[in-house]
């Protein structure tokens, strides 16, 4: 509503004639001042006839930078030589300055609370590849509930403090609390029975492009 207030003030309208002009009935803001939600091309409408345009600016603004995300760091997914991960540890609050571009399809108004990690290593081909960029949210609803991340790929802390990028898998031994974390390159062997301290779904991926 803040950016539709600023637009009826640049463009001199009123919520009843901005809301004709955009759908034809005067009804349009006040039903969305009253807390009711509208349809995405009823939004649409009303942006063009303010003249907002989908990144939440003003078509007449200077173009805005593409938002960015924290990146905290690389995770591992197995060394190139020998078949064994050498964890390199993040800290999703380590207060990093490196930024890199959000994701495609991700919620601006989201962005506060997703953070990057780049991936190291080859153990989780064919899926992920050094250099791929992995996001996750640092609050994410999933962590509560392990269970329901069984055979999602996740960015996984050991108790030791060991970060690695795995696919939760139920554990061999049967004891709650602990968990397999399943590498896809056949190459490298599940590391079996883990104790986690966190573990965080990967929400959204950007992949590195070779040329």
């Amino acid at each position: 509503m803040k950016i539709i207030d600023e637009g009826l003030k640049r463009k001199g309208l009123k919520d009843a004639p901005a809301s004709k002009l955009a759908v034809g009935n005067m009804s349009l803001i006040k039903n969305m001042r009253a807390g009711r939600v509208p349809s995405f091309e009823n939004v649409d409408k009303l942006f063009k006839v303010l003249g907002i345009n989908h990144t939440y600016s003003f078509d007449d603004d200077l173009p805005s930078p593409p938002p960015k995300v924290p990146l905290l760091g690389y995770i591992a997914a197995g060394g190139d030589e020998y078949p064994d991960d050498t964890s390199v540890t993040y800290i999703p609050d380590n207060g990093s300055t490196d930024e890199v571009d959000l994701p495609p399809g991700t919620f601006i108004r989201m962005r506060g609370f997703l953070f990057c990690l780049e991936v190291k290593g080859k153990s989780m081909l064919p899926v992920y590849d050094d250099g791929d960029r992995l996001y996750m949210y640092k609050d994410d609803p999933g962590r509560a509930n392990l269970d329901n991340l069984v055979g999602h790929y996740c960015a996984i802390t050991l108790e030791s403090g060991d970060a690695y990028i795995k696919r939760l898998r139920r554990p061999d031994s049967g004891v709650f609390g602990e968990w397999n974390l399943e590498s896809l390159n056949p190459v490298w062997p599940v590391m079996a029975n883990q104790r986690l301290s966190d573990c965080l779904p990967v929400r959204h991926v950007t992949y590195k492009i070779t040329i």
